[in-house]
């Protein structure tokens, strides 16, 4: 039997398969244990898997690829439109063969096991975070019920914690001991997972240059390359920006322009971290000011966004620019670090910058961008700030010599 595309509707011990031919009619559904379905990928021909993007998602496609088959995952949300009537097993698997023609939707990149084993270190790190807020919390509520007043934040809160212990009944001092051992074992816990992300940062070159970004730590850097597997899948920042969901929701219909408030999708942790991030770069461009200090473009236009607006706008206002800075730093269109050679920039790469003229590439002319020749050696940073892109046409001669036209 010829098949192109398979459909899978993933769970835990039971796999929904729904075949479709060239044509893309569905001539074969099956129902597979777990043990069944691996067997099925190892022994079916190549052809085109259709998957949501759940739980085992990726592993699965990890899997398919070894076998030979050419994975796709899709969003759930692209995939719900294309299922009929009722929802079943079946049907699901049959919406994604039909939502796998369609071009329109872009597939997830599937991640590696080494991306997906710093994701979950993030994932234990935020779920120790709200277990040491809710303890806290706790203590604090339960000190406050007889008479204790804690002050606000974490900073060495065990140790103020436990000197107010003895002002409560004994019958709850007996309960409330073991909750601030809790909190103390956590902040261990974070210190030493922390360290952990640290020397894994030192480890990638990815993390480096994106902590050359104000406002990008460890933290951030190492979340955002576990949540981005593939980031040339966005051609340009401002896609990347929307896909992090701190891009205003719009609402318009004919000549009617309406843009409200940010939009919220993707990752709400990455979000969170490069906001709270935002909110620190602020906070260092208020000292440098302050000081007298000088300051970048970037820094400038932060503050005074902020004078004129409110600070919690111009910090997502700033995360989205930091956004936008992340995408090209590792784009395939910036220029390569290793290299003394930039590398073409193509056009499309941001809509804010005027169309090159369609006939420079028959002339033999290549646009670059250059600050000057030694523009391999500034950081990635250094080359995003604005206005420091100069754009340069390189002619060259009948004789083999070139020149740089500003």
């Amino acid at each position: 039997m010829q098949c192109t595309t398979i459909g899978v509707d993933l769970a835990k011990s039971v796999f929904q398969v729904s075949i479709a031919n060239q044509a893309g009619r569905i001539v074969d559904r099956r129902r597979l244990s777990r043990s069944q379905f691996d067997r099925f990928l190892a022994n079916q021909q190549a052809a085109e898997l259709v998957m949501e993007t759940c739980a085992t998602a990726h592993f699965w496609a990890r899997k398919a690829r070894d076998y030979g088959h050419q994975p796709r995952l899709l969003h759930a949300p692209y995939v719900r439109p294309y299922v009929r009537r009722n929802k079943t097993d079946a049907a699901d698997a049959d919406a994604l063969v039909r939502a796998g023609k369609d071009p329109d939707p872009k597939p997830v990149p599937v991640k590696t096991e080494d991306q997906q084993a710093l994701q979950g270190l993030h994932r234990i790190r935020r779920q120790w975070l709200g277990t040491r807020t809710q303890r806290i919390n706790l203590a604090r509520g339960l000190l406050a019920e007889f008479g204790v007043s804690i002050a606000v934040g974490t900073r060495q809160i065990t140790a103020r914690l436990r000197a107010h212990a003895d002002q409560i009944p004994d019958v709850l001092r007996q309960a409330l001991l073991p909750v601030l051992t809790e909190i103390r074992e956590l902040e261990d816990k974070l210190a030493t997972l922390d360290q952990q992300l640290k020397q894994l940062a030192r480890e990638l070159p990815q993390v480096q240059r994106l902590m050359s970004i104000p406002g990008i730590g460890v933290i951030t850097a190492t979340a955002m390359v576990a949540s981005v597997p593939d980031i040339h899948s966005f051609k340009r920042a401002r896609q990347f920006s929307a896909w992090l969901g701190i891009t205003p929701r719009e609402y318009s219909s004919g000549n009617s322009r309406r843009l409200g408030r940010i939009t919220r999708k993707g990752d709400s942790y990455l979000r969170m971290l490069l906001i709270h991030g935002a909110r620190a770069a602020l906070l260092g461009a208020r000292r440098r000011q302050a000081n007298g200090t000088t300051m970048t473009q970037l820094q400038h236009w932060a503050l005074q966004l902020q004078s004129r607006s409110h600070h919690n706008v111009a910090a997502v206002a700033l995360a989205n620019k930091m956004a936008r800075i992340h995408q090209p730093t590792t784009n395939r269109c910036t220029v390569n670090e290793e290299s003394t050679e930039p590398r073409t920039r193509h056009k499309a790469d941001n809509m804010n910058e005027p169309e090159l003229d369609s006939t420079i590439g028959q002339s033999g002319a290549d646009f670059t961008l250059a600050r000057d020749h030694d523009i391999s050696q500034q950081t990635p940073y250094r080359r995003m700030q604005s206005g420091i892109f100069t754009m340069v046409k390189t002619v060259v001669n009948r004789d083999g010599g070139a020149k740089m036209i500003r």
